[in-house]
């Protein structure tokens, strides 16, 4: 059987790119009938809490995307290490594209399942918007999640910037292809009434055709003053 076209391929053809995000997989388009798969690893190295999150987006068309998430918990042991199931409806109302760039808004609309007794589902409810041009983009998502029970109202954001670093350009593209991009961001947690978490976050991502090896550094930048290290895979196909 013949392979599809890569996803990259598909992307860079519409002035589109495949960079995004390490806190985020809302922001990236996924192709009709596309699938993109990211296994991230996440270590808090002041309290030694470790998290193993699988993200899938499924393309249902052009315009609309179906994203998963679960989370799982490393350590500490105990009870009750999976958490929420987050299922996300991704619809983009508004799509400009250009020569060499693209601007698109989208709204994510969806719930959380509790994996474990004790808790009802929850809705959820957001925004994205991404500005891509040649060699940067910019990514601005909020994400909503309904209070219920003894789970708080959560609200996050997350603003992340991908500059491509190598190379300057793409001349073509092929199989065996690559791209290095520095990742920037800003984002903020909030949970009922303990306040809001802001964090800072500085990553690279190794591009390829049908899959990206990325990681970064996460630090809280009041609260608690925490920090984080990420690794993540992701693969398209």
């Amino acid at each position: 059987m013949k392979p599809r076209l890569p996803m990259l391929a598909l992307l860079l053809a519409a002035g589109q790119a495949p960079a995004m995000g390490l806190r985020s997989l809302v922001a990236l388009p996924v192709e009709q009938g596309g699938n993109v798969v990211r296994s991230q690893w996440v270590r808090n190295t002041d309290t030694g809490v470790e998290q193993l999150s699988l993200g899938l987006a499924h393309g249902l068309s052009g315009h609309q995307t179906l994203l998963l998430g679960l989370p799982y918990r490393l350590s500490p042991g105990g009870p009750d290490r999976t958490g929420d199931v987050s299922l996300l409806y991704r619809h983009t109302v508004w799509q400009q594209d250009r020569l060499g760039g693209t601007r698109r808004l989208a709204l994510l609309g969806g719930a959380l399942v509790p994996t474990h007794g004790g808790g009802d589902p929850r809705l959820q409810a957001g925004v994205v918007a991404t500005f891509f041009g040649r060699r940067s983009e910019t990514d601005l998502d909020l994400v909503w999640q309904d209070g219920r029970g003894n789970s708080p109202t959560r609200v996050r954001y997350d603003l992340a910037w991908q500059y491509r670093l190598s190379p300057a350009s793409h001349s073509g593209w092929s199989e065996d292809a690559s791209e290095w991009d520095i990742d920037l961001e800003l984002g903020g947690r909030h949970a009922g009434g303990a306040g809001t978490t802001h964090q800072a976050t500085v990553g690279l991502q190794w591009i390829h055709s049908s899959w990206v090896l990325e990681g970064g550094l996460v630090k809280d930048l009041n609260q608690q003053k925490q920090r984080q290290v990420l690794m993540s895979v992701r693969i398209h196909f």
